[in-house]
């Protein structure tokens, strides 16, 4: 199979995660239209739905797709870290979509006063959008090829997970990631940097649970990966817990005959 279907893959990935992210803030621009927080609550309730649905709507938007840039320029930056500077970046267009929404819908005046004494809160709300959107995203991420464990048999010990500390011990492993001589072990509850070499991790990691090297420097989890992207040459993986691994083109073939294209 060439690559001719990848575009149409990635396409299809990155669309449902859109509609389920604009779906999410759809949802919170209920919730908060119902409230009336900020004092909307003096509004009609129509106007309130109109104001609160919209403006969700399109600092959603705004917010997944300057996510997605993040996870592209930065995708060795710690993901509560990547969030922050997500929302720091997006709050100042954002608080400018609100200015507008309130001149449109409740007809308030504009000024800059009232500009930068919005700012705090759209950052703050900017935050919580964009932490219900990650954990929307990792509760729906279903692995396509996902491996059922064994029932009736004895769990054999989890090699890789001996050398973590002990409250990540019990927690699933999605990733492992070189940094020079070092390597991060990437799980669903933190992560942890291990002196090992890549290759001696990923041999320990796979006694226990079947993986794919996505690139030079990542591994992944099969059951922790939940969408991949490629396209002429390179490309991404979605994995659980919000993080974005790159996809090389030496692991395309690989991937490929695990399913993914």
């Amino acid at each position: 199979m060439t690559d001719t279907a990848s575009p149409i893959r990635m396409l299809n990935a990155q669309g449902y995660q859109i509609v389920v992210d604009l779906g999410v803030m759809a949802l919170a621009g209920l919730f908060l239209a119902l409230v009336g927080p900020f004092a909307t609550i003096q509004e009609s309730l129509p106007l309130r739905l109109v104001y609160w649905i919209g403006v969700m709507v399109v600092g959603g938007g705004l917010l997944a797709v300057a996510e997605r840039l993040f996870s592209h320029l930065l995708p060795r930056m710690a993901l509560w870290r990547r969030a922050l500077a997500t929302a720091a970046v997006i709050t100042a267009p954002q608080t400018g979509v609100v200015i507008a929404a309130e001149a449109l819908v409740f007809n308030n005046a504009v000024s800059l006063l009232l500009y930068a004494r919005l700012l705090p809160a759209v950052f703050v709300i900017s935050v919580a959008a964009l932490s219900v959107m990650l954990l929307t995203r990792t509760a729906l991420s279903r692995p396509a090829n996902a491996v059922p464990e064994p029932s009736g048999e004895a769990a054999e010990p989890d090699l890789l997970a001996q050398h973590l500390p002990a409250q990540l011990r019990s927690a699933d492993i999605v990733a492992l990631q070189a940094e020079d001589h070092y390597v991060r072990i990437h799980t669903n509850a933190g992560s942890h940097l291990l002196l090992m070499r890549f290759a001696d991790a990923i041999a320990l990691a796979e006694t226990t649970r079947p993986g794919h090297r996505l690139h030079r420097s990542w591994w992944a989890a099969a059951d922790a990966i939940s969408a991949i992207a490629y396209s002429r040459g390179s490309g991404q993986a979605e994995l659980k817990g919000g993080i974005t691994a790159p996809v090389s083109r030496s692991s395309y073939p690989a991937l490929r005959e695990a399913g993914w294209f």
